[in-house]
């Protein structure tokens, strides 16, 4: 199942960001360290598996996405590697001024990861299309 338009891409960001707060509201009520692990993995799979299934203008809809695409524009990556490096540079400030915790680092592993996969992205993206210019 690919989505290709914005409608039913919003449909899907919407019901995993219900999930997202459903889970966080959880794992917060039980004070729970492993809990916070464990939805931060989830959440880097689920961005991870978004990526698989939405296309953009031009996209194949049945051919598999390359491992690196994580969107159909590089701006977009661009925009996206940028906030989750900032977030990670924050998070380590946290995690130095003494609010540091595991589940705090695994965050922060996270957070590097897909800006590390956006970043990918946005440079295979701006190759792509300077070559295409």
């Amino acid at each position: 199942m690919r989505f290709t338009t914005p409608g039913r891409k919003a449909a899907v960001i919407a019901v995993l960001v219900a999930i997202s707060l459903l889970l966080t509201l959880l794992f917060d009520a039980l004070h729970s360290q492993a809990g916070s692990i464990i939805l931060t993995v989830l959440q880097v799979l689920a961005w991870y598996l978004v990526t698989r299934l939405f296309r953009g203008p031009g996209e194949p809809v049945r051919a598999a996405r390359p491992w690196w695409r994580m969107t159909s524009r590089p701006l977009l990556s661009g925009v996206l590697a940028v906030i989750y490096g900032l977030l990670a540079v924050v998070n380590i400030g946290f995690s130095f001024a003494g609010f540091g915790s595991l589940s705090g680092t695994v965050s922060i592993l996270a957070e590097l990861v897909l800006a590390a996969l956006f970043a990918v992205s946005f440079r295979r993206l701006s190759s792509l299309a300077r070559a295409t210019a």
